[in-house]
Formats: structure tokens, C-alpha cells, sequence
């Protein structure tokens, strides 16, 4: 499958994002961890950095949608000081390119190398909270910032946070990890979405007073019924129920972290509580449900205002995008 012809897939469709990824060049992603390992950060920069623009070049449904994101972002007053003009294609090159430097950084992480990182904490009182209460949360994130940054952040601080992660990614990302980095720990939930497994695994970590963190600006395949539309960014977006419907069923904390880019290994961290414990009344779950999720995109749109070419989706998130045009 060629780079536009992706793009394209996963502008149309966005709830194939999961497939498009299992189709995806695993081995690329092999040979980018073993140069990281072998020649280190500038050689693989350049790589990354390149493959980057070679899908920015080719992948126009993909810059399309980006640019329609950006204008979405100008469209705000926030948003526009952020950007400081109207999007163009160098900003849309910009969003690409930030994804890149994410992704040097997410190998860093993977492989230990983070005495270099410099984090700035906002309002990381709950994990301290949770800490002395011996409990554990699930931390919701999204395609925003890095993610990974918040498990390096948990391992300074000795506390466990375990990745929930569709199963046929989570599978290869472990094979990964144990072909080019056995020493490497990684602590991966596979979700399968026809067992109730992960359920247990899930209940079994909180209990230890570890962390289970979900990515919830996706609409998982499993979870297409189970889907609130919400307001972000002047249009609405789908986004799963999961999260709050395993907190609800847990009994446990929700909290929102979304660590942003400020420069080479430097990231600010914005910790806050969406929830002390989720209530899913049976007669009026969906609307609890909703609200939730729109209080969550509601924070989302606020950092992505503020931090722009942070937001990784590249593809329609909204469906009919009025802005996907001009």
C-alpha cells in the first residue's frame, strides 16, 4: 500500500486507523529502533525526519487534513496567537515534522535513554494524593504530546503504569521490544474486545496501586456502539465511553495527562482529576457518559490551542470537515 493511499484510507474512514497500523511497515519501524540503538539520536533524526517528509510529500489527504486542523485551531482566539498567522503548507510541514521529533523521543524512552529529559510539572498533586493512598487510576491521554513522557515521568517517581492497547499493536509492539531490547520492561494490557480479561487485569493493577492509562481520542473497532459525539474545536467528534465506562465499573479515579513538546527533551506535563469516581446511572448513562467526554475534549481543545503541531491525528477526525476545503 502506498503512502498516499493510507492517507487517503484513514481520512475516509477514521475508525480503520487500527487496521491501517496492522498493515503498516513493521519493519521500518524495526530498522529506525536498531539505528536509534546503534548511532543514537542525530542519525536517527534524519531518518525519521525524512520518512516524515516522504508521507508529507505523498500523503495528500493527510496534509489536507492537517491544514483543515490548523484552521480549526486559528479559528480560535488562543489558537491564533499560537500560530501567529493563517496556516500554510510550512505549518502543515511543521505538524509533520513535530511528529517526527515525538517519535525520536518515544525511542529514547523505550530504550532507557532519559537522563537528558527535562520535565515541568502542572498539577501532579493527584498522582502524589493516589501515591500515599496506596491506589491507583485510570489516566486517560490522547494523540497529543507524547504519551510516553508521563510512563518516564511514573518510573522517576518508582510508580507502575500499565498501557491499555488494542491487541494486534500490543503483540508487536512486545515483539519489538523483546527482539531489540530484552532488558527493556514493558507493561502492555492487550484488549481484545471479544474477553473480559483485560477487565480483570485491569481491576488486578489498581489494586496494587498501579496506573492503567488509555489513549481516548480514538474510537477503538470494539467500541463503536459504545461512542459519544462531543464538541471540539467549532465541529463534533466521536469518542469512546470506555475509559468511564471501566472507571465507573472499577470504582477508580480519572485523571487527564498530556505532556507537550517545548523544545529538544524538554516537556511540560499538565496533570488534572476529570473525575474523583465515575457514576453511570443505568436510565441516564449515555448523557453522564457525554458529559464526561465533553468535559474531557473541552481540555484537549484547550492544549491543542496552545500547543498546535502536538495534535498527532491525520485524518478527519470530524467527518465532513467544513474546513477540510480552502
Amino acid at each position: 500500500m502506498s503512502a498516499s493511499s493510507l492517507g487517503s484510507e484513514a481520512a475516509s474512514h477514521p475508525h480503520r486507523w487500527a487496521r491501517i497500523a496492522e498493515r503498516g511497515s513493521w519493519w521500518g519501524l524495526r530498522f529506525t529502533a536498531w539505528l536509534f540503538r546503534s548511532a543514537g539520536r542525530g542519525p536517527t533524526l534524519v531518518l525519521v525526519t525524512a520518512i516524515v517528509a516522504y508521507f508529507f510529500l505523498t500523503d495528500r489527504a493527510g496534509r489536507r487534513a492537517s491544514a483543515a486542523y490548523l484552521r480549526r485551531v486559528h479559528a480560535t482566539a488562543v489558537g491564533r496567537a499560537a500560530l501567529g498567522h493563517p496556516p500554510r503548507t510550512w505549518d502543515s510541514f511543521l505538524h509533520y515534522r513535530a511528529f517526527a521529533l515525538s517519535i525520536v523521543d518515544r525511542l529514547s524512552i523505550w530504550f532507557g535513554r532519559t537522563d537528558d529529559f527535562e520535565l515541568e510539572l502542572h498539577g501532579f498533586e493527584p498522582f502524589d494524593r493516589l501515591a500515599e493512598q496506596k491506589r491507583g487510576a485510570i489516566v486517560l491521554g490522547a494523540h497529543l504530546g507524547s504519551f510516553d513522557v508521563m510512563r518516564m515521568l511514573a518510573a522517576r517517581h518508582k510508580t507502575v503504569v500499565n498501557v491499555l492497547m488494542f491487541t494486534a499493536n500490543a503483540q508487536r509492539i512486545n515483539q519489538i521490544f523483546r527482539e531489540l531490547s530484552p532488558e527493556v520492561e514493558t507493561h502492555v494490557i492487550s484488549v481484545d474486545p471479544g474477553s473480559v480479561e483485560s477487565v480483570f487485569e485491569v481491576r488486578r493493577c489498581l489494586a496494587r496501586g498501579e496506573h492503567v492509562a488509555i489513549l481516548g481520542d480514538r474510537v477503538e473497532p470494539g467500541d463503536r456502539h459504545r461512542s459519544s459525539r462531543v464538541p471540539f474545536l467549532g465541529g463534533e467528534v466521536e469518542l469512546p465511553q470506555a475509559p468511564f465506562l471501566l472507571a465507573s465499573l472499577l470504582g477508580c479515579p480519572v485523571l487527564l495527562v498530556v505532556a507537550l513538546r517545548r523544545g529538544p527533551q524538554r516537556y511540560q506535563i499538565f496533570t488534572e482529576q476529570l473525575a474523583e469516581r465515575v457514576t453511570l446511572p443505568r436510565r441516564e448513562r449515555e448523557m453522564a457518559a457525554r458529559e464526561l467526554l465533553t468535559t474531557y475534549a473541552a481540555r484537549l481543545e484547550h492544549h491543542c490551542q496552545r500547543a498546535p503541531y502536538d495534535w498527532f491525528n491525520f485524518y478527519d477526525h470530524w467527518g465532513d470537515d467544513p474546513f477540510w476545503s480552502g
